[in-house]
């Protein structure tokens, strides 16, 4: 049986990783700043850490989604 590939796995070269580790940090950032301004928890901060939690998943995703990030795949000459 064939994995269909929105259900498999991939391997992200160092280019990935990079770009995943930096889009992690932005996502840390953002998230540090907010609970600086708006100590507490309310339910709104709340919300604000769950849609950032979806946004930098789906962020990840993307990443993951560029066969140019893949190990072994996505040679690309740059003119």
């Amino acid at each position: 049986m064939k994995i269909n590939p929105l259900f498999s796995s991939v391997k992200l070269n160092e280019e990935g990783l990079t770009k995943v580790e930096i889009i992690r940090k932005a996502f840390t950032d953002l998230l540090t700043a907010v609970e600086y301004e708006l100590p507490g928890n309310s339910r709104e901060i709340s919300i604000v850490k769950t849609k950032l939690e979806e946004a930098s998943f789906y962020a990840v995703k993307a990443v993951r989604n560029y066969i140019v990030n893949q190990v072994g795949r996505g040679v690309v000459l740059r003119g």
